[in-house]
């Protein structure tokens, strides 16, 4: 704990704490090999704002699974894996849906980019997940909002 605080100390005052307790001007102690982000010591700045709610869209939808479980269903027009939210930034479910294959759909969702998505199931049962509107044909009969 003692070296901790006196290394606070010496960041504080302009001085460099050198092997042994002793310590040295910040002028004669060699400059760092790149410069270095001011940062505030007070403590009325509070801590950075990583909050949810500024993190992307996409990503804070990631993981949604809504309830509603409405009519119509959806075919695949393109080689690709459902996702785990609305979103091109959510992860990949596996497996790979093939073009032609029948979804079960249970609700869409207009996403902050304003693209449609479809919560589907694939042949009536898991896996559960989302694709874009741009990758299936007959997603009109999918007529019911998600709760999201």
């Amino acid at each position: 704990m003692r070296n901790r605080f006196a290394f606070v100390c010496a960041a504080v005052t302009g001085a460099v704490l050198l092997t042994g307790g002793t310590t040295a001007s910040a002028q004669t102690a060699s400059p760092p090999a790149r410069a270095a982000s001011a940062v505030s010591l007070s403590a009325a700045d509070g801590a950075p704002d990583w909050t949810p709610s500024n993190a992307p869209a996409g990503a804070q939808a990631c993981g949604v699974r809504p309830t509603t479980n409405g009519y119509g269903g959806a075919t695949v027009t393109t080689s690709i894996y459902l996702r785990t939210g609305p979103s091109s930034a959510c992860d990949d479910i596996y497996p790979k849906l093939l073009v032609g294959q029948r979804l079960g759909g249970w609700c869409y969702y207009k996403n902050p980019a304003k693209n449609l998505w479809y919560y589907v199931s694939t042949g009536g049962g898991a896996p559960y997940g989302w694709i874009y509107g741009g990758n299936i044909t007959e997603e009109e009969t999918i007529e019911t909002p998600c709760n999201v």
